[in-house]
């Protein structure tokens, strides 16, 4: 796992190393690009060291001022995971109960949903907000502007596709080990098919649903950028935006995958606890 971790870095620092290559105009040369990458190396040794310029050229250490934008953005993003886990699992325990014709036409209705764009959700969000607001008066989240947090509009929107995601692979995947036959045999002997879903079904189909987290978060990874600029979240995407240095760059995404490699070896190595199976991430 720990050599995964390393091989991701390194992922983003030759990557932020490309992205230096075009922060001030295009100098496509092999020698700048060694350049940046060295100066990522050596501000990684040195993480204190690193310095920002602002547009009045004032440069100042980039702490405390990157863990404001850091917190902020990794709040919403694990509790968009939880939320979107959390709800698609709810919604497959009940639809589970549901007749098999409810469940065909719950699957069209997913497949339906998760080809809308992630713009076009994001616009109905806010114009939704809006139309509330002047209806009723009441303000349920501010949509743009301010430097005041903004938590529950965001994760709540954030979660939305990867919910309908994890939804629609639960619902593929209960239905697949519906057909197997010790459920039959379950079944068979008396055990209400809730008891088996809550029992042996979940836990059944976690190694499945876990070899598609890299699409999840994939998924969740893109529609935060786009949710940051359009929400005016002064989040991670914002701070790098603002700063747009190799170092700065490299380091912020280093630390943000952090606490993703933690919850994905944690679910890992439950999922083995539970299963015996090893889950490939």
């Amino acid at each position: 796992m720990l050599m995964k971790f390393l091989f991701v870095s390194l992922g983003i620092v030759m990557i932020s190393g490309v992205v230096g290559l075009f922060t001030n105009g295009i100098n496509l040369s092999l020698v700048a690009y060694l350049k940046n990458i060295w100066q990522i190396l050596v501000s990684l040794t040195s993480p204190s060291e690193i310095t920002i310029t602002n547009e009045s050229n004032n440069t100042y250490s980039m702490f405390p001022t990157f863990w404001s934008y850091y917190s902020y953005s990794i709040i919403i993003f694990i509790s968009s995971i939880l939320l979107a886990t959390f709800t698609a699992f709810t919604l497959t325990y009940f639809t589970v109960q549901l007749p098999k014709k409810a469940s065909t036409i719950m699957l069209k209705i997913l497949n339906f949903l998760e080809s809308l764009p992630d713009l076009f959700i994001i616009i109905i969000i806010q114009f939704s907000v809006i139309v509330i607001f002047k209806r009723t008066g009441v303000l349920l989240a501010p949509v743009a502007g301010g430097n005041d947090p903004v938590y529950f509009l965001p994760i709540v929107a954030l979660s939305i596709l990867p919910a309908i995601f994890i939804f629609r692979m639960c619902l593929l995947l209960v239905e697949d080990e519906l057909t197997k036959p010790y459920v039959e045999l379950a079944l068979s002997k008396g055990f209400k098919k809730m008891y088996i879903f809550t029992t042996h079904i979940v836990r059944n189909i976690m190694p499945s649903l876990m070899n598609h987290m890299k699409s999840f978060i994939l998924i969740l990874l893109s529609n935060l950028i786009v949710f940051e600029r359009l929400f005016n979240i002064y989040g991670i995407t914002h701070f790098i935006f603002a700063f747009p240095q190799v170092d700065v760059i490299s380091f912020s995404l280093i630390l943000f995958y952090i606490p993703i490699f933690i919850l994905l070896m944690i679910s890992n190595v439950i999922i083995h606890l539970t299963t015996g199976q090893k889950v490939v991430l």
